[in-house]
C-alpha cells in the first residue's frame, strides 16, 4: 500500500469548507429539481424524495463534522453544524411545513454525540451518533420520520516480535472498520517504540512493507536492529477513505 503523508495543518478548515460546499451544492440541486412544475406530481412522492435527500445530507454532514473533530477540531462543531443543517432543511420543504430536530447521543461512552477512544490496548474508535425527527405537513401529506445515524471509524491492532541474531522482526496486523464493517484506509502509518521510549516511523526503514488485503486488513512487516526491546510498543495512525482519523497502540508479543 502506498503510504501518503498527511499534513494536518489547515485540514480542519478545509474539511469544514468541503462539508459546507457539499451541502450548499446539494441544496441548490435539490431545490431546482423539486421546484420544477410537474403536472402529475404526487405530493407523497415529493415528500419521500425530500426525506431521502435529508437523510443523505444528514449522514454526510456528520461524516464531515467527525473528520473535522478527529483532525483536532472542537467536538462542539457537530452540534453547531447540525443546527445549521436543521435550519436549511426546514426552509427547503416548499410543499408545506417541516419541523426537523436532532438529539445528540449522551449514552456512555458518548458525550454531546461524540466518542473518541484512542487506547493502548490495541483498539481505537472515532465515532459520532445522533437521532433525528422530522415532521412534514401539507394539504395532502402528513409524515413523521425518525432515524438514527452512527458514523464510526475503528481499528484494531496486534503485533508479534521475533528476535534473531542482532535484529528483531516485527509483524503488525491492522483491521479497519466503518460502522462495524471492513473498510479501506486512505493512509496508515506504523510507529515502533525504541528502548529509550521515543516513537519512530517504521515507514522510514528500508525493509518496511505494508500489505493491503483489500478487505480492511493490513499487515506491516519491518526489522529493527539492536538494542533489543522486549514487548515493543507499537502505534498505528490511520485515516479512512472519509478522512476520519483514528489511532491505537499496543505491545508486540515476543515469540
Amino acid at each position: 500500500m502506498k503510504k501518503l503523508r498527511n499534513n494536518c495543518s489547515g485540514q480542519v478548515l478545509i474539511l469544514s469548507a468541503m462539508a459546507i460546499a457539499f451541502i450548499i451544492i446539494s441544496t441548490i440541486v435539490y431545490v431546482y429539481t423539486t421546484s420544477q412544475p410537474l403536472p402529475s406530481a404526487d405530493d407523497s412522492y415529493e415528500a419521500a424524495a425530500f426525506i431521502r435527500n435529508v437523510k443523505l445530507g444528514s449522514r454526510n454532514m456528520m461524516i464531515g463534522c467527525l473528520a473535522n473533530i478527529s483532525h483536532g477540531g472542537s467536538p462542539s462543531v457537530l452540534e453547531a453544524n447540525l443546527e445549521r443543517w436543521r435550519n436549511f432543511v426546514e426552509e427547503l420543504y416548499y410543499l408545506g411545513g417541516c419541523d426537523f430536530n436532532f438529539t445528540l447521543c449522551e449514552d456512555g461512552p458518548y458525550s454531546s454525540g461524540v466518542w473518541i477512544s484512542w487506547g493502548t490496548s490495541g483498539s481505537g474508535v472515532t465515532s459520532a451518533k445522533s437521532d433525528f425527527l422530522m415532521n412534514l405537513t401539507d394539504r395532502n401529506v402528513e409524515v413523521t420520520v425518525d432515524y438514527s445515524i452512527n458514523i464510526t471509524t475503528s481499528i484494531s491492532v496486534s503485533a508479534v516480535s521475533k528476535w534473531q541474531s542482532g535484529y528483531q522482526e516485527i509483524n503488525v496486523t491492522i483491521h479497519v472498520e466503518n460502522e462495524g464493517e471492513p473498510a479501506l484506509a486512505k493512509n496508515i502509518t506504523v510507529y515502533y517504540q525504541t528502548k529509550f521510549g521515543d516513537w519512530r516511523d517504521a515507514g522510514l526503514l528500508e525493509d518496511y512493507l505494508l500489505e493491503d488485503f483489500g478487505n480492511g486488513t493490513y499487515i506491516g512487516h519491518f526489522t529493527v536492529f539492536a538494542p533489543r526491546v522486549d514487548n515493543s510498543g507499537i502505534m498505528v495512525k490511520c485515516y479512512d477513505r472519509r478522512e476520519i482519523y483514528v489511532q491505537a497502540s499496543t505491545n508486540a508479543v515476543d515469540i
